[in-house]
C-alpha cells in the first residue's frame, strides 16, 4: 500500500489582538512552497494500556520546511507578511480517520473554510458551537522537521457516564448536535470492557483496521482598514492541500521493511559556513542538509513505531586525525543545521584566524518493531562527504584547562569500513540519569509521549521555574548546576499528543521563547550537561500558559510548615505539609497538567510521599521541596533529632 506523510507545522506570527470585521472572500496568497500533502504517512498503536490510541507520523516537503525555518526570524516574517498584505500566517495539519472502510472518512463541512465561522475557527458552526467529534483532529501543530507525529483516536470517553461529551456528544437543541463517538462508530467495530477501573472502549486491531490520512491547512490573518489606512478589524482565512494517501494499522495493514546498516545512506550535506552568532565566544558553524524521499519514508515509519533517526556532526582541524563530536542541532530536516565549535583546537585553546576545519556527519538509527516493542536495529549510517571552512578571525579566549570542555571519548571497534574510526552507537537509556550523553538524552526525550515528569528528572538541582509569561512569549529560569557548561531546552505545547522538540542550547540560566500563541499552555524540559556533553541533571517538566486567554498560572506555593521548617523528634515521626498552589489571578483558571509534587534532597534522612507526608528515617537534616507545575515552590528545611 502506498503511504503518505501528514505534517503538522506551525509558523507563529506577531499578531496583537484578534479582531474580526465583515466576512470577505478568501484572499489569494502565493506561498513560496508547494501546498501538497505529505508524501509518506504511517501509524502504529501506542504502547501501554491504551485500547484505541494510534501514533500517526507524516513527512514534510523540503520547500515547506525551509519556508518555516526562515519565518522563525521575526523580521523576515514581518517583511513577508507585509509584502503579501497579511497580519500573520500559520501552517498546520488536519488528520482524518476511519475504521475498517478506508473510504468512510469523517471530514465534513466544519473542517473547511466558511465565511460564517471565521470568528470561531475551524471545527465550529456560525454560532460558535463545536460540530466535530472527539477524534476529529482539525488543527494539528507542526514541528519544523522532516517527520512529525501526533496521537490520534485518543480518549473515546466513558460509555457509562451520560454526561461524557466525548462518547455521547452534545445536544444543542433544534436537532443540532456535536456528534459523540457512539454516533460515528459502528457497533461491530468496538466493544465495551468493564472492570475495577470502570468502563472503557476497546478496538481489537487483530480483527479491525484503523486508517488515517492528512492534509495541510494554511491559515492567514487578513487585516481590514478604513479610508484613512487605520486597521479596524480583520479575519482568519484558510486554504488546504489535497488529502494524502492512507496509512493503516491492524488486520489489513501492509508490511514495511526497515533499513539496516547495509542499506542506510550517508547524509547529503553542503554549503558549510560560519554563523553570525557565537556560543561562549566560539563560532557556530552551519551547513545545509538534504533529506531524500527514501529517507523521509524510513524516518516516518521508524517514528511511528517508537524509534528515531538523529544526525551527528563531527569536526577536526585539517591535517589532524582525530574527529570530535560536536553539540548542536541533531534533528533530521532538510534545511539549515548548526553546530557549536568549542574544543576543536584543544582544551583552553582559542581558534586562530586562518584555521581550516573539516566537517562530516552521519545518521544514528534506533529501529523498533512497534511502540513499546523490542529494538530491532541500532546503527550508524556511513559518513557524509567532508566539507571545509576557514575562519577569517580569531575566536575564543584562553582559559585555565580545568574550565575547558574535554573532548568526548571515542570507542574504537574493529571494522573494514572506509572510515576506520567508526564509533560504537551509544545504547538507548531508560531514564534521564546522570552520565547519559546528549545523544542518549535527546533520544529518550524525543520518545516522551505525555505531560508527566520524565523518569530520572529531579527538582532540587535546577529548580526550573516560570520567570515571566506574556501574550506571545514565555521566560523560564533555573539554578546554575555545578560543573555545567551548557543547558539544553526542549519544548512544545502541553498535551499528550505533542512530543518534545529541541528548542535551544544556552550557557546562561534563563531563556525566553517568543512568537507563541496567546492563552496557550506550553511545556518545557531543561537538561544540564558538563564539558564532555554528559548529563548532570534534568529539571522537572514545566507547564506554563501565555497571557491573553482564559488560562492562568500558579504564582506561589504555601504549606503548613511554620517558617518553612519542620523538626521531627526521631525516626518514624511524620508531618503533613498540606501544600497548596496559589494562582496568579482569580480571573484565569489554571488547568492542572501536573498535580503538586514533592521531593526530598536526602530520602535517607527524611522521605516524602506523593501527598506531602514527611517521614523521619534517621538523624540529620535535609530539604523537602513542594513544587507546582509552573515551577513555583516552597523549600522546607527538615531536621531529624535522633
Amino acid at each position: 500500500m502506498k503511504k503518505l506523510i501528514s505534517i503538522t507545522l506551525v509558523c507563529l506570527l506577531v499578531i496583537s489582538l484578534f479582531s474580526v470585521g465583515a466576512s470577505a472572500e478568501t484572499k489569494e496568497v502565493k506561498f513560496p512552497f508547494e501546498l501538497i500533502p505529505s508524501k509518506t504517512v504511517s501509524m502504529d498503536k501506542t504502547a501501554g494500556d491504551s485500547d484505541t490510541t494510534m501514533n500517526f507520523t507524516y513527512s514534510m516537503e523540503n520547500d515547506m520546511i525551509q519556508f518555516l525555518q526562515k519565518m522563525q526570524d521575526g523580521k523576515e516574517l514581518e517583511k513577508w507578511c507585509k509584502e503579501n498584505g497579511l497580519g500573520g500566517i500559520y501552517v498546520n495539519a488536519q488528520v482524518d480517520w476511519a475504521i475498517d472502510d478506508p473510504n468512510d472518512w469523517h471530514h465534513n463541512e466544519f473542517w473547511d473554510d466558511n465565511a460564517g465561522t471565521r470568528l470561531y475557527g475551524i471545527g465550529y458552526d456560525s454560532e460558535g458551537r463545536v460540530r466535530t467529534c472527539e477524534w476529529d483532529d482539525t488543527e494539528v501543530i507542526l514541528g519544523i522537521q522532516t517527520t512529525n507525529e501526533t496521537w490520534i483516536m485518543r480518549s473515546p470517553g466513558d460509555p457509562d457516564n451520560p454526561e461524557d461529551y466525548a462518547w455521547n456528544g452534545e445536544d444543542y437543541g433544534n436537532g443540532i448536535k456535536r456528534p459523540g463517538l457512539k454516533d460515528v462508530l459502528k457497533q461491530d467495530q468496538y466493544s465495551i470492557v468493564r472492570d475495577e477501573n470502570g468502563a472503557r472502549v476497546v478496538i481489537d486491531y487483530d480483527k479491525h483496521t484503523a486508517y488515517a490520512r492528512m492534509r495541510y491547512m494554511v491559515s492567514f490573518y487578513v487585516p481590514e482598514y478604513d479610508e484613512l489606512g487605520a486597521e479596524v478589524g480583520g479575519e482568519y482565512q484558510y486554504v488546504f492541500s489535497d488529502w494524502s494517501d492512507t496509512a493503516a494499522y491492524g488486520k489489513e495493514a501492509a508490511k514495511w521493511t526497515p533499513p539496516t546498516a547495509d542499506t542506510a545512506a550517508a547524509p547529503e550535506i553542503s554549503n558549510l559556513r560560519v554563523d553570525d552568532e557565537l556560543f561562549n565566544d566560539y563560532p557556530i558553524v552551519d551547513y545545509d542538509l538534504y533529506v531524500p524521499t527514501t529517507l523521509s519514508i524510513d524516518i516516518t515509519e521508524i517514528a511511528a513505531r517508537g524509534g528515531y533517526v538523529l544526525i551527528e556532526t563531527e569536526a577536526r582541524v585539517k591535517g589532524t586525525s582525530e574527529w570530535t563530536l560536536l553539540q548542536g542541532d541533531n534533528t533530521v530536516k532538510s534545511g539549515m543545521l548548526y553546530s557549536d565549535v568549542l574544543q576543536i583546537c584543544g582544551a583552553g585553546k582559542p581558534i586562530p584566524k586562518g584555521c581550516e576545519l573539516e566537517f562530516r556527519a552521519r545518521y544514528l538509527y534506533d529501529v523498533r518493531e512497534s511502540q513499546g516493542g523490542e529494538q530491532t536495529g541500532y546503527f550508524y549510517s556511513p559518513y557524509s562527504n567532508v566539507l571545509t571552512v576557514t575562519f577569517e578571525k580569531d575566536y575564543g579566549t584562553a582559559q585555565p584547562a580545568d574550565e575547558q570542555p574535554a573532548t568526548q571519548p571515542v570507542t574504537k571497534v574493529p571494522t573494514t569500513d572506509p572510515a576506520p574510526d567508526l564509533k560504537v552507537p551509544e545504547p538507548p537509556v531508560k531514564s534521564l540519569s546522570k552520565g547519559a550523553s546528549k545523544t542518549q538524552a535527546a533520544g529518550f526525550i524525543k520518545k516522551l509521549k505525555n505531560d508527566s515528569d520524565p523518569k530520572g528528572s529531579t527538582f532540587g538541582l535546577l529548580s526550573a521555574k516560570q520567570k515571566k509569561a506574556a501574550k506571545n512569549s514565555i521566560s523560564i529560569s533555573w539554578n546554575k548546576v555545578k560543573g555545567a557548561k551548557s543547558y539544553v531546552i526542549y519544548a512544545n505545547k502541553c498535551g499528550k499528543k505533542y512530543s518534545y522538540n529541541y528548542l535551544a542550547t544556552v550557557s546562561k540560566t534563563g531563556f525566553t521563547q517568543k512568537k507563541l500563541q496567546k492563552g496557550t499552555y506550553y511545556k518545557y524540559l531543561v537538561a544540564a550537561f558538563d564539558s564532555g556533553d554528559k548529563l548532570l541533571a534534568t529539571a522537572k517538566t514545566l507547564h506554563i500558559a501565555t497571557k491573553g486567554g482564559k488560562n492562568g498560572n500558579f504564582k506561589k506555593v504555601t504549606t503548613a510548615a511554620k517558617k518553612n521548617k519542620v523538626t521531627l523528634a526521631k525516626k518514624g515521626k511524620s508531618f503533613k505539609l498540606r501544600a497548596k498552589a496559589i494562582p496568579e489571578s482569580k480571573k484565569n483558571k489554571v488547568s492542572v497538567h501536573r498535580k503538586m509534587k514533592y521531593e526530598s534532597s536526602n530520602p535517607k534522612v527524611a522521605s516524602v510521599n506523593s501527598s506531602g507526608k514527611i517521614t523521619a528515617k534517621k538523624k540529620g537534616s535535609c530539604v523537602v521541596y513542594a513544587y507546582a507545575q509552573s515551577g513555583a515552590y516552597k523549600k522546607i528545611k527538615v531536621t531529624v533529632k535522633k
